[in-house]
């Protein structure tokens, strides 16, 4: 006999170690702790309004199987405001991943977003992408990963004997960092970036600036703060990308893991002409860190994603669907509008 199923929204409280177990079974990498903060970072204390987390439930069964999230989010694209929900933290237990309770879960969240939000987007894992194209969404393109190498012992020493590798890394890597400086050479700008506070009120004067014809998420020092500052969100950092005249153009958030320097996000003034300084100038601030990579990810507008290549970036295999419900001001659905970086992502 078929089991049937109904959905409840949750009350964020009274459910609490019912969503985080949930999360726990089903989400790589989470655990109790990761959890919670999950739940009180994303949806409790969002600044652009309290979250939302739906529940599965099998009939006769007081226990969810399955939840799913809505993350507010405040876009703005020119003079217009856009409340926006980030569907995220979908998880399902294994006896009832069947395609009708999964589907019924992410139609609900669906609905919802239509009903209380100018734009519902998502940016679900491999497994996930096939329930959120059945559940309406309409894919627009694909979140591309960069990286850069900066120093080059570690992958010579996978190809060459450890003495030789020794001798040839500072020669690559001087190769390198000429290229580099070539690479800056050949722009109209030059930028330099320093490390700062999530309180530097330089933040709030570059996202005054932004461009008109852009989808950009809220990029408030508020929301940066949010979004990277506390604690239980990692060891992220953020610096200013200023000119030779000093004024303020750009920040990158960042944070360094071993040797290796994550982009969780990029802006300037003028992302179009100011990328590529902006990426080059990181590049020379992770390199004084010890950095022996660099990565990023972004979607959107593709002289920004030329300008992440003229920067040294390459392309890497990796790569995540973009989501967007049907429907809102349809110069949405055009790629050259958006501008989506791991910021505007909610599952982790």
């Amino acid at each position: 006999m078929a089991i049937s199923y109904h959905i409840e929204e949750a009350d964020l409280s009274t459910a609490a170690a019912a969503i985080q177990g949930l999360w726990v079974a089903n989400l790589v990498g989470h655990d109790a702790r990761s959890a919670a903060a999950k739940l009180r970072l994303g949806y409790a204390e969002n600044p652009a309004g309290t979250g939302t987390a739906i529940l599965l439930y099998p009939q006769g069964d007081d226990r969810p199987s399955g939840v799913q999230g809505l993350h507010p989010r405040l876009f703005h694209f020119g003079t217009r405001r856009l409340r926006a929900a980030g569907l995220a933290d979908y998880a399902v237990d294994e006896a009832h991943r069947s395609l009708g309770p999964a589907l019924m879960l992410m139609r609900r969240g669906s609905e919802l977003g239509a009903e209380r939000f100018d734009l519902t987007y998502g940016l679900p894992n491999r497994k996930a992408a096939a329930v959120v194209a059945r559940a309406g969404l309409k894919r627009i393109g694909m979140v591309r990963r960069y990286a850069k190498p900066l120093r080059s012992r570690a992958q010579l020493a996978q190809r060459l004997p450890p003495a030789l590798a020794a001798v040839c890394a500072p020669l690559v890597d001087g190769g390198l960092r000429l290229r580099d400086a070539l690479r800056s050479a050949g722009l109209r700008q030059r930028l330099e970036c320093r490390d700062t506070d999530w309180n530097d009120a330089a933040l709030d004067q570059i996202w005054a600036r932004r461009p008109a014809l852009l989808l950009l998420s809220d990029r408030s020092a508020a929301m940066l703060r949010w979004r990277f500052g506390a604690p239980e969100r990692g060891d992220w950092k953020v610096c200013l990308a200023r000119d030779e005249d000093g004024a303020v153009q750009g920040h990158v958030v960042w944070r360094l893991q071993d040797d290796f320097a994550e982009i969780g996000d990029f802006f300037s003034t003028d992302p179009d002409a100011l990328t590529a300084p902006l990426i080059l100038a990181f590049t020379r601030l992770a390199r004084r860190a010890g950095a022996a990579s660099i990565s990023v990810t972004f979607f959107g507008r593709e002289p920004v994603a030329s300008a992440l290549v003229a920067s040294g970036m390459v392309l890497r295999p990796q790569e995540a669907p973009l989501f967007k419900l049907p429907g809102g001001p349809p110069e949405l659905d055009a790629v050259e509008h958006w501008y989506l970086t791991s910021f505007d992502n909610d599952a982790d």
